[in-house]
């Protein structure tokens, strides 16, 4: 893996769990945790996000042996999953299945139930997170390929852990607007990675009807 790449796959981790845009859901979820808890939250969710992420690296393959699926159909399958994930950021929806802030019970806050659930899966990683790893997995067979991935993502995830440590600032410098802006151009950006993922699997899979 080149140093671009390696850089590049940073930043399509980083762009793909989008943060910045969970910032609102972030700060409504964890308004009454205190500081301290909110602290370990984040520690929390970045080592499940991480252990999620180097994961899939080091035994994508091994996971798609397992279930007898051909690269090309995850990498198709993924793209389309990470193209409804750059739909939705788009319009600024982050998922039905987080909960409300006002459905939140913060009498006593499980905080290892919300670093794992929601916040590191799925506000953070998803089966399209899961699935790109996977690909890339594949895309850089070797260990030492899946040792620059890995640390990809453990970087990844550190700049994840320090942009919510700093949510609050965040959202008072940009606000609602600027926080919309950044997660819409984002989502293009996701959404064009997602399309050359299934560009290339489709021609992979069909190589005539695509030469035509």
């Amino acid at each position: 893996m080149a140093w671009n790449q390696f850089v590049g796959t940073i930043m399509l981790l980083y762009a793909l769990t989008n943060p910045v845009g969970a910032i609102p859901v972030f700060l409504a979820l964890t308004g009454r945790a205190g500081a301290v808890k909110t602290h370990r939250i984040i520690v929390l969710a970045c080592a499940a996000v991480a252990v999620f992420f180097v994961g899939s690296a080091m035994f994508g393959k091994e996971i798609l042996a397992f279930f007898n699926v051909g690269l090309d159909d995850f990498r198709i399958a993924g793209g389309l999953l990470v193209l409804v994930i750059a739909f939705e950021m788009f319009q600024a929806q982050y998922g039905k299945f987080i909960p409300r802030a006002d459905e939140a019970n913060y009498s006593e806050v499980d905080i290892h139930g919300l670093a794992i659930t929601p916040f590191a899966f799925p506000l953070l990683v998803g089966p399209a997170e899961l699935s790109i790893m996977i690909t890339l997995s594949n895309d850089n067979p070797g260990w030492l390929g899946k040792a620059f991935l890995a640390a990809a993502a453990v970087l990844a995830t550190s700049l994840i852990g320090l942009t919510l440590w700093m949510a609050a600032a965040i959202e008072r410098f940009l606000g609602r607007t600027g926080i919309s802006i950044m997660t819409r151009v984002m989502a293009l950006i996701i959404a064009a990675i997602a399309v050359n993922f299934i560009m290339t699997g489709i021609k992979s899979q069909l190589p005539g009807l695509v030469s035509r």
